[in-house]
């Protein structure tokens, strides 16, 4: 099987899912089989990513899957977030986010098959890295003009150095959910910071 596209109908993501609430774990489920590019699988033993909960877990040591983890566990929980990054966790998504952040976060990890941990992370401008958290709140770059003072074009600047930045370091981030999930992963953002007023 090929990972090195993922925009290629010739292959699928084989996601372990465990270690997930039941109610959680089937709509994880349900989402995977949604999309053409991921099939869920009943262990990691077989599977390219892994979508667990570090919290139902027990703390199992991320390493031990010898494949990239998606964290995927309630927003409140900032201290485990922080935990599994520094443990090897690819990507952090809340549960309470969207499906397309949990799909993104999946591809990047096939796309990579390598651990998170230890990657460089670009350095933001306060200005950059201000205008992306407003912008990943779902805001439009016109209301995140209007808040931050600049003009709308200002912010697509902004958010064209981020990109830039991140593709400097060998990272294509083409998509908003593409930048949420990475964004997430490097602290660049907190979760709580999206769902804060």
């Amino acid at each position: 099987m090929s990972l090195e596209s993922v925009d290629e109908a010739r292959w699928w993501i084989r996601v372990g899912v465990g270690d997930l609430m039941p109610v959680i774990e089937e709509g994880v489920r349900g989402w995977l089989r949604r999309d053409w590019r991921t099939v869920p699988v009943g262990t990691s033993a077989g599977a390219d990513v892994v979508v667990l909960d570090p919290l139902v877990c027990g703390g199992r040591v991320l390493t031990a899957y010898e494949k990239p983890v998606v964290a995927f566990c309630p927003p409140q929980e900032q201290e485990v977030v922080a935990a599994v990054l520094a443990a090897g966790a690819y990507a952090f998504v809340p549960q309470n986010g969207h499906r397309q952040a949990l799909m993104a976060a999946i591809v990047a990890a096939a796309r990579t098959r390598a651990p998170h941990a230890g990657q460089p992370v670009p350095r933001l401008s306060d200005r950059e890295r201000t205008a992306l958290l407003w912008w990943l709140r779902s805001m439009t770059k016109a209301s995140v003009a209007r808040r931050m003072g600049v003009s709308p074009h200002t912010v697509d600047m902004y958010i064209k150095r981020i990109r830039a930045k991140y593709a400097a370091l060998g990272l294509h981030l083409p998509t908003k959910a593409d930048l949420l999930v990475r964004a997430l992963a490097d602290g660049l953002v907190e979760a709580e910071d999206l769902v804060a007023g």
